[in-house]
């Protein structure tokens, strides 16, 4: 079912809004984008996570290292991945402020020790598992995605061992991964067009259909109240599942955009960055507001998204090299107008 909320009247008021604001006195006083180019040229800056101490974590796609920002700082470090061309892919930070990735070409996954400043690898058991996206629970385990593999595997970093799970769903194409708050995991599958649900406790896979055929979903995340974000790509559409009553909403995107990696704030509201336009999204769920924000200017390629302990908003651009922060106090008064 498509929400009425999110229609183009709404839209026009939300650019409005958002146009206001932005020639208001608050935002030109200080600027709402501040941006950190990478030392190194053409890293490629991809996906990113951010650790307790709200240090940026980040692929560099180019040149298979890890990359660490610290904003008190204003420093930058890289850090070559041991296992050469391993073609890291996606990268997420445990309880412990480990710094967790997936390396697809390898087959491994790895992980980096910010205080040894030292790496280890793990082969997976799957040969050529092509291991996608990745994300850690509430108890420290590490969850990935076996694109290749049809499989969810799950690493426990204490006996240092790999359990996997087959998904029913022949070559469904696992992509992105969520745990919710109580520690259940949550997939979509690419080519299988499901939403997954993986309960720990007893290993089942539970497979919900998308609302919408041939989606060929990627990204999703999980809110507070264990609510499932996922960004639809042939609906271009931002989904939402309720696991309460295991039904579906949906809401266009404006502008016909297509999100490619999605966060969620300590308000609840959710943020995406664009694949197909040089913008970043912000979707406010009670209001069912969209607001599109241009990355920078000139040509742009945002990818990976983050949102910090004070509520700043974190993207990798690509075609930048570089790194940007909104000023989350800023958009919550975007949102208050």
């Amino acid at each position: 079912m498509q929400s009425k909320d999110n229609g183009m009247k709404l839209i026009a008021v939300c650019w409005l809004l958002l146009s206001s604001f932005m020639c208001s006195s608050v935002w030109a006083g200080e600027s709402a984008f501040k941006s950190f180019e990478v030392p190194t040229a053409v890293t490629l800056p991809s996906k990113l996570a951010i650790d307790s101490n709200d240090t940026i974590w980040f692929i560099e796609s180019n040149f298979n290292r890890i990359g660490q920002f610290q904003p008190a700082q204003g420093t930058f470090s890289e850090y070559d991945i041991p296992t050469s061309r391993s073609l890291p892919g996606d990268i997420t930070v445990s309880n412990q402020d480990k710094v967790w990735f997936t390396e697809l070409d390898s087959n491994q996954l790895g992980v980096f020790d910010p205080e040894t400043k030292s790496f280890e690898e793990y082969d997976i058991p799957t040969i050529d598992s092509y291991p996608y996206r990745i994300t850690t629970d509430k108890f420290g385990n590490v969850w990935f995605t076996e694109f290749y593999g049809n499989k969810i595997g799950k690493f426990d970093p204490r006996k240092k061992t790999f359990h996997e799970y087959l998904i029913p769903t022949e070559s469904s194409r696992p992509s992105g991964i969520a745990a919710d708050p109580n520690g259940h995991i949550w997939f979509v599958e690419t080519q299988g067009n499901n939403l997954g649900h993986l309960n720990p406790e007893d290993g089942s896979i539970h497979e919900f259909a998308l609302p919408l055929a041939f989606e060929a979903a990627v990204g999703i995340v999980a809110d507070g109240s264990g609510r499932l974000w996922i960004g639809g790509r042939k609906g271009r559409s931002l989904i939402m599942f309720d696991p309460a009553s295991e039904k579906y909403k949906t809401y266009l995107m404006p502008n016909g955009g297509v999100s490619e990696t999605l966060a969620v704030n300590k308000d609840g509201t959710i943020v995406c960055t664009l694949r197909t336009s040089s913008k970043i999204a912000m979707f406010n769920p009670p209001t069912g507001e969209f607001v599109e924000i241009p990355a920078t200017v000139g040509k742009s390629k945002p990818d990976g998204i983050a949102v910090d302990s004070k509520s700043n908003i974190w993207f990798a651009d690509k075609a930048k090299n570089t790194l940007f922060r909104l000023d989350g106090a800023m958009m919550q008064k975007l949102w208050s107008k």
